[in-house]
C-alpha cells in the first residue's frame, strides 16, 4: 500500500486493529514479516510500518539532505499519521528508525503516547557525523565488487542466526531463508539508495553534553532496549538518556548485538508489549 506525504510517497503495510496504534518507519522490515513488529499486532495493536523516503518501493532521493534527514524522516512520519486519522500513537523504531524517533519526540511530542528504541543510541559525537564503514560504503556505492561483497557479507550475518538457533529447525530454516533474501536484497539496491548519508541522529548537536541537554526536554515515556554485544551502539551510550529522559527505562539483553528483535525475539515482543499496554 501507498501513501502520499509531503511530496513523497511511501510505502507501508498495515497488520491488525483497532485504535492502540504503533507505528514503525524503517529503511526496509523483515522480508518475511516475522517478527517485531508486526507480531505486536496479535497483541491487540493497530500496527503501521512504512517504509521511510530513499529507499526501497517508497520515493527515492538523489539528493543530499544533509542534516535533516532525520528531521524529514520524523516529519513524515507525522503527517503519515495525520492522513490515517491517527491522533496518538506509539511508535517504535531500531537503530535508524530509533533515530527517527528521538526527532519525532522532539519535534512532534503531542502525537505520541510513548517511544520505544531498540538499539537506538543516540550515538555519542565522537567520532564524526558519519561512520568511517557508512562513509566507505557510499564512496563505493557504484562497484559492483563492493556490492558483491555487501551482499556475501548480509548473507553472512544472517546465516549467523541460522547458527545461532541451529537447535530449532524452524528458526534455522528462517534465518537460512532470510540469508538468501537478504544477499538479492543488496545486489538489487541503487546506487542511491547506497549514497544516502543521514548522519548521526540530532546531529546539529555537536557535543554529547548538548545532546543531554536536548534529550532532557523529552517528557513522553521512553522504553530503550539495548544489546550487551552491540558493537554500533555500546551500552554505555545508553546510559545518559536514562539519566536526563525522567520517564524512560532500559532493558539490556546479554546475549544480543544489533539485531536484538532477532536474538530475543519474544522478549522483545514481550517487553514492548508491555510498556505499550500501560500507555493505552
Amino acid at each position: 500500500m501507498y501513501q502520499t506525504v509531503n511530496g513523497a510517497t511511501l510505502y507501508y503495510n498495515e497488520y491488525g486493529s483497532g485504535d492502540k496504534y504503533i507505528l514503525s518507519s524503517q529503511m526496509g522490515f523483515d522480508s518475511d514479516e516475522i517478527g517485531w513488529p508486526m507480531d505486536l499486532a496479535d497483541e491487540g495493536f493497530h500496527v503501521f510500518t512504512i517504509q521511510i523516503r530513499g529507499y526501497g518501493k517508497s520515493t527515492h532521493v538523489s539528493e543530499d539532505l544533509g542534516g535533516e534527514w532525520y528531521n524529514t524522516w520524523a516529519d513524515d512520519v507525522y503527517e503519515f499519521a495525520k492522513s490515517k486519522g491517527i491522533q496518538k500513537f506509539l511508535y517504535t523504531g531500531q537503530s535508524h528508525g530509533a533515530g527517527i524517533g528521538w526527532h519525532l519526540s522532539l519535534r512532534h511530542p503531542e502525537v505520541l503516547v510513548g517511544f520505544a528504541a531498540l538499539v537506538g543510541g543516540p550515538h555519542s559525537r565522537k567520532g564524526g557525523e558519519t561512520s568511517p564503514g557508512r562513509l566507505k560504503t557510499i564512496m563505493s556505492a557504484d562497484d559492483p565488487e563492493a556490492t558483491l561483497k555487501r551482499a556475501e557479507s548480509t548473507r553472512e550475518y544472517f546465516l549467523a542466526f541460522a547458527e545461532k538457533f541451529s537447535d530449532n529447525p524452524e528458526l534455522k530454516a528462517e534465518f537460512e531463508r532470510k540469508a538468501e533474501k537478504g544477499y538479492e536484497w543488496e545486489l538489487e539496491r541503487t546506487v542511491e539508495e547506497v549514497r544516502v548519508n543521514p548522519r548521526k541522529p540530532l546531529s546539529y548537536l555537536k557535543t554529547d553534553e548538548e545532546v543531554y541537554q536536548e534529550l532532557s526536554k523529552i517528557q513522553i515515556p521512553v522504553l530503550m532496549i539495548n544489546a550487551y554485544m552491540d558493537k554500533m551502539v555500546p551500552v554505555t551510550d545508553i546510559l545518559w538518556p536514562v539519566k536526563v529522559i525522567k520517564n524512560s527505562k532500559c532493558i539490556i539483553f546479554n546475549n544480543a548485538g544489533h539485531d536484538v528483535h532477532y536474538d530475543c525475539r519474544d522478549d522483545v515482543r514481550r517487553e514492548i508489549t508491555l510498556f505499550a499496554s500501560e500507555l493505552f
